[in-house]
């Protein structure tokens, strides 16, 4: 009999947000790691986009780890998302990505395709708290970075920061 572990071995806490952006005339970013209680961070702040995606816009997200936490030691992790076309980005992973995330934000809730909804606004994050769904069952305890990098009309990007640590069972 082989036994299969099918729950999460493991918790994270946002440490921090970075982000950048090669004009922000087109997208301003302020985000931050906000407290919610004593144990738990979530993300707060704004995304205002100021054009609209076209199918120009790309998106793709990375995922390195640490042992360490040292800048100089991440290393670049197997998971990602591919590099592809911003809507059907959402149309393949929203559900996957803001499933948690509804009360918290006002990014548009897709109820159809991606290209019916126009995404040209500020959009706001209050305390919000995303689901460790979408990763692996197993992974080693470390900081990790998830990278999410869009190209196109303005070329931004948003990195959060994670502590993992392993919960004993």
């Amino acid at each position: 009999m082989v036994y299969v572990h099918r729950e999460k071995t493991w918790t994270f806490e946002v440490l921090d947000i970075e982000y950048a952006t090669t004009n922000e005339e087109l997208v301003k970013i302020n985000l931050k790691a906000e407290h919610i209680n004593r144990t738990t961070l979530g993300i707060s702040g704004t995304l205002d986009v100021r054009y609209e995606f076209s199918e120009d816009t790309m998106i793709e997200i990375l995922m390195f780890r640490s042992a360490s936490g040292n800048a100089d030691s991440y290393q670049h992790l197997p998971y990602r998302v591919p590099r592809m076309q911003i809507h059907d980005f959402f149309d393949t992973f929203y559900d996957m990505i803001f499933k948690d995330a509804g009360s918290c934000t006002n990014f548009p809730v897709i109820e159809t395709k991606a290209r019916d909804y126009q995404f040209r606004k500020v959009i706001y994050f209050e305390r919000c708290i995303f689901n460790n769904d979408p990763l692996p069952n197993h992974l080693p305890e470390g900081y990790y970075k998830v990278k999410v990098v869009a190209s196109g009309e303005a070329d931004w990007s948003l990195t959060a920061l994670f502590q993992l640590v392993s919960i004993l069972s």
